[in-house]
């Protein structure tokens, strides 16, 4: 991560009650799009909380997703352990996920019963085609009751 990465969150509202507290454990899922993300990724994690990392499959071009690339797949299991392996407590489980973050959210949700979801993500400016589509119609506020917050991580 550069020294041009840096913390935005959107949209813009005041700090959740299921943000980090030193000592309190919570049940985060991580979803990014976001290669180098576990930098920025570490501010939002404590010591004492349980994580679950998924990456969608995203980093790719139009044609390789339209033929389910196999090795975008590869790319983002090895990033979602990379990811994991670099953030704060424990790791639950760590993967690719569908290549639309909301899909992506209600697959994890459906194994791992978040108390926050964390979205990293790239500008918009910074997205390819395939990265934009995941993102479009991601969840904003909240997902099924749970908060959503988002980051933003320039490349």
């Amino acid at each position: 991560m550069g020294a041009a990465a840096r913390r935005v969150h959107l949209p813009p509202r005041a700090r959740s009650s299921s943000e980090y507290i030193p000592g309190v454990s919570r049940k985060v899922l991580v979803v990014s799009t976001v290669e180098n993300a576990d930098d920025v990724l570490r501010d939002e994690i404590g010591d004492a909380d349980v994580v679950k990392v998924v990456v969608p499959a995203v980093r790719q071009g139009v044609l390789d997703w339209l033929a389910n690339d196999e090795e975008a797949i590869s790319r983002a299991e090895q990033t979602a352990q990379r990811t994991a392996e670099q953030l704060p407590g424990d790791t639950a489980e760590a993967g690719a996920g569908e290549p639309n973050v909301e899909l992506a959210i209600r697959d994890a949700l459906a194994t791992f019963p978040a108390d926050e979801i964390v979205v990293a993500v790239r500008p918009p400016e910074q997205e390819g085609r395939v990265e934009s589509a995941a993102t479009a119609s991601a969840p904003r506020g909240s997902f099924d009751g749970v908060p959503v917050r988002y980051v933003v991580i320039p490349d």
